[in-house]
């Protein structure tokens, strides 16, 4: 159908001058077969064509082009009304003296408006009409709709290259964040010769990888992204040493669950930057991962310094929360949920993530798979 459609509207031209020779034909042939008059038949048509060319252009062009489709609808019926009328008049005049003196000299006793033959002519003729009328109305909507078709597909291709070019300049904005906290733990290590310098090195090329590659994808298992702050745990309890306490407790299945990558860590970060590094006694973190109705529960909690200074809007509003927080507005919409707990010794961040139906795997949810603490 589709094709048929195209091959019209490429030959418009001629497929007009085929439905007028068809009309000719029809009104010639089929209609000369009754009474054996073809000739007369024939003639009359071709008097008649000229009118009839005039009301079906007239009608498709003007009326429905300028005024029915732009919604004029009160214009488009007076002008139709009157267009209609004018025809039947011109028809009946042509028809008098021109149809009648040759074929029909006893249709002359009738007046030349006499409007019983003035409406025949009129709906003959826009009977006609309504065929190229149908036809146009449907190339129309055919056109409107490959229209809207298209401008659909380019609006949600705009919309999917916005998105991904916002997720990409978030995910920029990461990468440099968090390699800028690292190298200054690096910094720190080599500075006192540490012999801890060459493992840092190692876990941090590890990183480095995950980001590279894996944070283009649009999800990645679940088990890796746990693997990835699991490295970034290991790199800060160099750092701290002995007087950091580090607990990652998995109460979900791993296996079947994918997540957006680089989610989780400005959650675990910054619980080192505005809660570790600013207590100097022995100071803890506690990440669970667990899972409940359908959803993927992420807990990461950590003491902080009594500082009435570290207020929640200073110590978490970096740029890794804020961009944490557009990615999943993107990413998840309304099927996340982030609440902030700031008590008095302790801060805890509970992210919900709602994951698709197959997304738990087979391990029924909520059970307690296993405990990694990472404690000195």
């Amino acid at each position: 159908m589709e094709s048929l459609f195209k091959l019209l509207f490429r030959h418009r031209i001629a497929w007009h001058g085929l439905f007028w020779l068809l009309l000719l034909v029809y009104e010639g042939v089929i209609l000369g077969s009754v009474d054996d008059s073809y000739q007369q038949r024939f003639t009359i048509s071709l008097i008649e064509l000229p009118v009839k060319l005039l009301a079906t252009y007239v009608t498709l062009y003007l009326l429905i082009d300028k005024l029915l489709l732009r919604k004029r609808y009160g214009y488009f019926l007076a002008w139709l009304l009157l267009a209609m009328a004018v025809t039947g008049m011109v028809q009946r005049v042509m028809a008098y003296y021109f149809i009648y003196p040759l074929y029909y000299p006893t249709a002359l006793a009738a007046p030349v408006f006499f409007w019983p033959k003035v409406l025949i002519y009129t709906f003959a003729t826009y009977a006609m009409v309504s065929i190229p009328t149908t036809i146009h109305l449907m190339k129309k909507g055919y056109i409107d709709q490959q229209s809207n078709q298209q401008l659909r597909e380019i609006s949600q291709q705009l919309a999917k290259e916005k998105l991904e070019a916002e997720l990409k300049l978030l995910k920029s904005q990461i990468h440099p964040h968090f390699l800028f906290n690292t190298l200054n733990n690096l910094y720190a290590l080599t500075v006192n010769q540490s012999p801890k310098a060459p493992e840092i090195v190692f876990k941090l090329s590890e990183l480095m990888s995950y980001m590279l590659y894996d944070s283009n994808l649009a999800q990645v298992p679940l088990r890796k992204e746990i693997q990835y702050i699991e490295n970034y745990i290991t790199l800060e309890k160099i750092r701290y040493g002995d007087r950091l306490d580090v607990s990652l407790n998995i109460y979900a299945p791993l296996d079947g669950i994918l997540i957006a990558p680089l989610i989780i860590l400005p959650f675990v970060e910054n619980s080192f930057k505005h809660g570790v590094s600013r207590q100097l006694d022995c100071v803890w973190v506690r990440v669970d991962v667990l899972t409940n109705d359908n959803a993927l529960i992420f807990k990461i909690e950590n003491s902080k310094a009594n500082d009435p200074a570290a207020s929640v809007p200073r110590a978490h509003s970096g740029i890794g929360l804020q961009n944490v927080r557009k990615r999943l507005d993107i990413i998840y919409g309304a099927r996340y949920s982030l609440q902030l707990f700031n008590e008095e010794d302790t801060y805890l961040v509970v992210l919900k993530i709602e994951l698709e139906p197959t997304g738990l795997g087979s391990t029924d949810s909520g059970v307690q798979l296993g405990e990694k603490v990472l404690s000195n």
